[in-house]
């Protein structure tokens, strides 16, 4: 793949002969055509378009989380959505080709300098609610009063994620309730704060899993 600069006419975009002309974050490419192969996959192959397939899967409903996560704006050459799912590739699959599963507590959705929360807990404190709580520490570097608290919640059995951005550092708690067809689900949890400036994030943290009673 080459870049290009645009000549009197512009940059182009689209296929030309054997070569495709497109654009991204401002950056003109031109790149050959794929080389079609008559090869069956091999079983490696097989088992990285699987891991890939099911990081994709995952990560795609959460793109808008994930940009805000992974600070994009500060990393011009990369999305958050592609370093949260290199990130997944690399440490959150487990098992063996076909039976691959996600390993949730080596997921991570954000990364960035913010502190996270100090002492953070959640439990099922009634039948489909859940609490969470923290120690409202704070300091004038990286811990402040009006950080936001994100609680991303993602139902394993019906493959739905929920998210809270509702609380504050300075809150020390927060509660949800879940639909009546969550009892009896498994529920996992990912908290981090975010700076008021819409871009600074603290790294996730992983809360476990809840079973939602009935």
């Amino acid at each position: 793949m080459a870049r290009f600069l645009k000549g009197i006419t512009g940059a182009y975009s689209g296929k030309v002969g054997s070569v495709i002309g497109s654009s991204w974050r401002n950056v003109d490419y031109v790149r050959s055509l794929p080389k079609r192969s008559n090869k069956p996959a091999t079983e490696d192959q097989l088992a990285q378009r699987a891991r890939f397939s099911l990081g994709v899967s995952f990560l795609s409903p959460i793109k808008d989380l994930l940009k805000l996560g992974f600070s994009d704006a500060m990393q011009p050459r990369a999305t958050g959505y592609n370093k949260a799912l290199q990130h997944l590739l690399a440490y959150g699959i487990t098992g063996a080709y076909p039976s691959f599963e996600l390993d949730y507590a080596s997921i991570v959705i954000a990364k960035g300098g913010l502190a996270n929360l100090m002492g953070v807990f959640w439990t099922e404190s009634a039948p489909q609610e859940i609490s969470v709580t923290w120690t409202t520490e704070v300091n004038s570097f990286n811990a402040f009063v009006d950080d936001s608290v994100i609680l991303l919640m993602y139902n394993k059995e019906k493959q739905f994620f929920s998210i809270l951005e509702s609380g504050t550092r300075n809150d020390g708690t927060l509660s949800f309730t879940f639909p009546a067809v969550y009892a009896g689900d498994h529920v996992v949890g990912w908290i981090f704060t975010g700076h008021r400036d819409g871009v600074k994030t603290s790294n996730s943290y992983y809360l476990g899993e809840i079973e939602v009673s009935s």
